[in-house]
């Protein structure tokens, strides 16, 4: 009623509001995604630096507001754990998490390739980034106790020492 398209209308695309919720989580992953590896003009580390810092809520780098960044977590975590349930859910992010982990496979074969990283396993690195973050979601969704700057700061260290150059 607040866009102003009629239940009717809405569901004459979509069967039930499972896929409608499921097609709306696939496109604005699509959009997100793109706005973090579909930029050109850009080294294999300001994209890995531009996927942490749109992830971990670091004040001085970030720019959305903190809270908005909460409420995201709150609203990716809550979508995440209906995937243990829900199949259509749990392709998306399936599939969500592949495009993301190979692409930042890619990002780290370029970086090494381009002699930006040290010669790291990319597969490996990858998983360890999206495992990081996707904890860094949970606990920010899910506690109070998760301190953003801490976090990025702990995170640039290991990139420091262990993948770039």
């Amino acid at each position: 009623d607040r866009v102003g398209i009629s239940k009717s209308v809405i569901y004459h695309y979509y069967d039930d509001k499972e896929s409608l919720l499921a097609e709306l989580l696939d496109v604005v992953h699509r959009r997100f995604l793109a706005k973090i590896f579909e930029q050109e003009d850009t080294t294999p580390r300001e994209e890995l630096e531009r996927f942490l810092t749109l992830f971990v809520a670091a004040k001085p780098v970030s720019c959305q507001p903190e809270a908005e960044l909460t409420q995201l977590a709150k609203t990716y975590v809550e979508l995440r754990t209906q995937s243990a349930s829900n199949p259509d859910y749990r392709a998306i992010f399936t599939e969500s998490e592949t495009r993301v982990k190979r692409r930042l496979t890619e990002t780290i074969e370029e970086g090494i390739e381009q002699g930006e990283f040290k010669p790291v396993n990319p597969e490996r690195t990858s998983e360890h980034i999206i495992t990081f973050v996707a904890g860094v979601l949970f606990r920010q969704a899910t506690t109070g106790s998760v301190d953003g700057e801490q976090l990025h700061s702990e995170i640039q260290e290991h990139l420091a020492d262990r993948i770039y150059r």
